[in-house]
């Protein structure tokens, strides 16, 4: 009798230990902790398109993972294709673009605190603040909504035809810059209308550059990267800086790009497709990924790697961050306040659950599991 209760409590035990795991999918939690402080990084999942799969996952300092942490909230889907997540008025705002809606939720208890949903055709992308109480929303049409950010949200307010379809949007000196292949278009906040559109034709977003977020620095200095090319080849990787007060570049620099077929461990031997950036908390370096020649073979047999460069927005110079071994290719990628690396691997894009990467200083990586298709890795911390 004594050898049974013994053996019901080990089950036991081993139950309550596999509930404490990292993947926390489905479980219930008391109200008002969910981010209380402790949470590292949100995880934007797009799901399967026309699958209603997107969602939110949380990463917590001690790496426990709540994977859908709005479906266990709010006890219904978040919606389809998530794409992008902003901190706004204290609220965070979720663009869904198959939903034709954005959800606005609070940052403590997960709960929605309404949905802004699509009157007409719309795919929502990116959300930028253009006021104490309206954002605009870019759009994979030629469109800019204007929606609100104070209660009640209700529909958008507007939807502002523009000549281009614009995926990154910023928002700075009372201006909306968004980037399109065409050049970088430029919109007063308080008149956003086509007619009276700018374009800042030197610094586009090409085909390869075009998954590329631009980026403010700390002197409110608006940053864009592009594939330097010469005869359709790429040659290096141009940043370049743009005045949004005068309204055009004046700084570019450029990291060349060696030999391609050069043996020489470390050295850059092509770029990226697609490419990704991130800047530091205090605006002063910004990161992007490269190719470089490794000194082991990867998973396909290949030496070559992706490593991160950053580069310093006062002087213009480039140094290598770190080498990322085993990363074939990245769907999301951020740097932390800590400055540790983030990747977003959707493994082979077959709608399974992917990983987050994240990579420490010393080399280490730490794979968390999440949602599926991870997109976007946003941090609370310093960025509220």
């Amino acid at each position: 009798m004594q050898l049974r209760r013994l053996f019901y409590l080990l089950i036991a035990l081993c139950l309550c230990m596999s509930f404490l795991s990292c993947d926390k999918q489905g479980m219930p939690y008391p109200e008002g902790i969910m981010g209380n402080g402790d949470i590292e990084a949100i995880v934007v999942n797009e799901g399967g398109i026309n699958s209603n799969a997107g969602c939110i996952s949380l990463i917590y300092k001690d790496s426990t993972v709540v994977v859908d942490v709005f479906q266990d909230v709010n006890h219904r889907p978040l919606g389809d294709v998530a794409q992008s997540i902003a901190m706004i008025n204290g609220k965070y705002f979720v663009a869904l673009d198959n939903s034709k809606k954005v959800e606005v939720i609070d940052p403590i208890t997960f709960k929605s605190l309404g949905t802004i949903l699509y009157s007409q055709a719309g795919s929502p992308r990116q959300i930028v603040p253009i006021s104490e109480t309206e954002a605009v929303v870019s759009d994979l049409r030629p469109q800019l909504v204007r929606i609100r950010t104070v209660p009640p949200y209700g529909p958008p307010l507007e939807y502002i035809s523009v000549p281009r379809w614009i995926e990154y949007l910023v928002s700075t000196e009372n201006k909306v810059f968004g980037m399109t292949q065409g050049g970088l278009y430029v919109f007063d906040a308080d008149n956003i209308n086509k007619e009276f559109a700018r374009v800042i034709k030197d610094i586009y977003n090409e085909e390869d550059t075009k998954t590329c977020q631009m980026l403010v620095d700390k002197n409110g200095m608006i940053w864009g990267l592009m594939n330097q090319k010469r005869s359709g080849s790429v040659t290096g990787i141009t940043l370049k800086c743009v005045d949004p007060k005068r309204e055009k570049v004046v700084k570019s620099y450029t990291l060349p790009i060696g030999n391609p077929d050069s043996q020489i461990p470390g050295e850059i031997i092509g770029y990226i497709n697609y490419n990704r950036t991130d800047i530091d908390p205090t605006g002063t370096w910004i990161y992007f990924n490269v190719k470089t020649r490794s000194i082991k073979k990867n998973d396909k047999g290949e030496k070559e790697q992706q490593s991160v460069y950053r580069m310093n927005v006062e002087t213009g110079t480039f140094e290598l961050y770190q080498n990322l071994p085993g990363v074939s290719m990245m769907y999301g990628f951020a740097v932390s306040p800590e400055g540790e690396i983030y990747l977003c691997d959707c493994l082979d894009y077959t709608r399974q659950r992917g990983y987050i990467r994240h990579y420490l200083r010393d080399g280490t990586k730490i794979s968390h599991k999440v949602g599926v298709y991870p997109s976007q890795i946003y941090f609370p911390k310093n960025r509220q």
